[in-house]
């Protein structure tokens, strides 16, 4: 795991890159789409990490995807999970966790790692110097703004070949709740960046409040403007199942306790042929997200050969240029 100092000088990434001439023969994309039709080896398919999500979603390169939900529903932590299953498919992630120091983010992908809650030492040391070469941190916790997260997505596409970018969180980012045409405007830049990049970039938002948190939110109820699932190529809601822990709480034996704890719906997938809800059971020791009520947590392989394991560092990259 490697942090990127908030000091370093992005001077060089806040400059748009200018459009050139995008004018071309249509005959020049005749390989890239083989490569839809007939995925090249060299190429392997990256997803959520999930079986039951394998076969209908897939994270592409260039694409902005937005998670969504209700404050306390676990929206940051889903995605944290999803963000080791990139690790483990060998994916290079770097994470903006704008609400949580780097510390505790990498205490609660090491629970969910080590599949409880106290993984050992040793673990431990292997499982960060396991990240080296798969995940990045941004060392910066606080409000931030849409030049500097662009440029830091530029930054890591250029300096480290970083394939998938989290911004954790939207309002972070651009203050003001109400603050629409900010928020358009950043979501746009983000979709810029993406596709210049190639980057696959991950997007954590609020939704609105409603009468009751048992209802389940739709896409149409994402805080903020309302373009910003319009600009999106994917849009997952997390939603935390709290009638049943109420049930649990009171001992209510009517209610069905074989229902999920969590929802996952994929609201919306431009360039995918599905859309629908995956149900998830939550386990509190390793804060990991089950596919089947009764699953067992599974404890990440971060072994590596002597002759392979690289030392984990902090690199302090201030002044680099």
């Amino acid at each position: 795991m490697r942090l990127i100092d908030d000091s370093v000088d992005l001077t060089p990434y806040l400059r748009e890159p200018e459009e050139g001439h995008k004018v071309r023969a249509a005959s020049e994309w005749a390989k890239d789409v083989i490569d839809v039709f007939y995925r090249p080896r060299t190429a392997p398919k990256v997803g959520l990490g999930f079986q039951k999500t394998w076969a209908d979603f897939e994270i592409r390169p260039a694409e902005v995807t937005l998670w969504a939900g209700i404050n306390g529903h676990g929206k940051s932590q889903f995605v944290g999970h999803v963000t080791l299953n990139q690790c483990q498919q060998g994916q290079r992630v770097c994470v903006a966790s704008l609400e949580m120091a780097p510390k505790r983010s990498m205490a609660r992908m090491s629970r969910q790692a080590w599949g409880g809650n106290e993984p050992s030492m040793d673990f431990i040391r292997n499982f960060h110097a396991w990240t080296d070469g798969r995940l990045w941190l941004y060392d910066h916790v606080g409000n931030s703004n849409p030049e500097t997260m662009v440029a830091i997505i530029r930054y890591a596409a250029d300096k480290f070949g970083i394939q998938q970018f989290v911004v954790d969180n939207l309002t972070k980012v651009v203050d003001g709740e109400d603050n629409y045409n900010a928020q358009k405007d950043f979501v746009n830049r983000l979709c810029t960046v993406a596709h210049d990049t190639g980057v696959h970039v991950h997007l954590v938002a609020h939704v609105r409040k409603s009468k009751s948190e048992k209802e389940q939110p739709g896409k149409f109820d994402v805080k903020g403007a309302g373009s910003i699932t319009d600009l999106v190529d994917n849009v997952f809601i997390v939603w935390r199942n709290k009638a049943k822990e109420e049930a649990v709480r009171s001992g209510d034996m009517k209610y069905d306790l074989s229902e999920p704890d969590t929802i996952l719906q994929l609201e919306k997938q431009r360039n995918g042929e599905t859309e629908g809800h995956y149900g998830f059971w939550f386990d509190p020791a390793s804060l990991q997200y089950l596919e089947a009520r009764g699953d067992v947590p599974q404890r990440y392989k971060v072994e590596l050969p002597k002759a392979e394991r690289p030392r984990s560092e902090t690199v302090d990259i201030e002044g680099a240029f």
